[in-house]
């Protein structure tokens, strides 16, 4: 069963199992990766110490967040409305459940990255802009939280939700 398998691949299975071609959502590399979490925790995460923990990202965000709870747990359904259909983006799971401690990073576009979210279940997922702009975060609380050019949008989506 594909519970079975760590998050890396439950994604990577699901994705094939999509028919989603790798230009649509695709791993990175181990040689690429490090540069660029390096890169995402400076723009958006508050490192307190050399030993800040490498996950549980969203509780160490930076001050100038937007959140909105999904009591249903689907924040994945609004995502599209949020990040544009064409922008390709950083992709990081996180399997909560099994090893926490451990990322992956994927590439691909907001759909097919919805359709894969809604097949998996017990894992918290981030979203960041390739250019760094923006930052979204679902934790197992039920919020999306946003950070940079994503806030508006954030807004604009809690007020439409009551």
């Amino acid at each position: 069963m594909i519970e079975e398998y760590h998050i890396k691949s439950r994604l990577q299975i699901t994705a094939s199992k999509l028919k989603i071609p790798n230009d649509k959502f695709n791993i990175i590399g181990i040689h690429a990766w490090p540069e660029i979490f390096k890169k995402i925790e400076a723009e958006f995460i508050i490192r307190k110490n050399s030993n800040t923990r490498f996950n549980w990202w969203w509780e160490t965000l930076k001050n100038d967040n937007v959140s909105v709870q999904f009591a249903n747990n689907n924040a994945r359904e609004y995502l599209h409305t949020i990040v544009d259909k064409n922008e390709k983006v950083w992709f990081v799971a996180c399997d909560a459940d099994r090893d926490p401690s451990k990322f992956w990073l994927f590439e691909g576009f907001i759909e097919p990255i919805q359709q894969i979210i809604g097949e998996l279940h017990a894992f918290e997922y981030y979203v960041v802009s390739k250019k760094y702009e923006w930052f979204l975060a679902e934790n197992h609380h039920g919020y999306l939280i946003g950070l940079g050019t994503v806030k508006s949008k954030l807004l604009a989506l809690r007020e439409s939700l009551g």
